[in-house]
């Protein structure tokens, strides 16, 4: 007989996240270098994500974005070489998508304030989460399948 402290546990099972065609246990991070590989316009599913983090709202303007007006804008436009990353793609409505065209987010965000469409406080915290997106701590999360 053996006591309670002395009886070996298995592990609880890891729910299994999926990114594209790769799984990864939600309890770690999927790896940096896979998900930074990941193309984000590759599969539905992944532009889901983008549009997911962003909850419905325009991530430049603010406003809430019905699901037939949403598209995805790179934050680095392609034309400079921006890539297909979570890091470098947000949802917005399709009026910034258009007006935003190949300028620098940070310009187009500042026109925006000073067309009255954003508050001092509304431009700071986009700002910052530009940074954040660029920085990766805008991860979005991807879609989760049973094992």
């Amino acid at each position: 007989m053996r006591l309670p402290d002395r009886v070996r546990a298995l592990p609880p099972a890891q729910p299994i996240a999926r990114l594209g065609n790769q799984a990864y246990p939600l309890s770690a991070n999927p790896s940096a270098s896979a998900l930074e590989a990941t193309d984000f316009l590759k599969t539905w599913a992944l532009r889901k994500t983008i549009f997911d983090r962003e909850g419905g709202i325009c991530f430049y303007c603010l406003r809430h974005t019905p699901a037939n007006v949403q598209c995805l804008d790179h934050v680095v436009p392609r034309a400079r070489f921006g890539r297909n990353s979570y890091r470098n793609l947000v949802a917005c409505c399709m009026e910034c998508n258009f007006r935003k065209s190949d300028r620098p987010a940070q310009d187009f965000l500042r026109s925006l304030y000073r067309k009255g469409r954003l508050t001092a406080a509304e431009l700071d915290r986009r700002l910052r989460a530009l940074k954040d997106l660029a920085a990766g701590r805008l991860r979005p999360i991807p879609p989760i399948s049973a094992g």
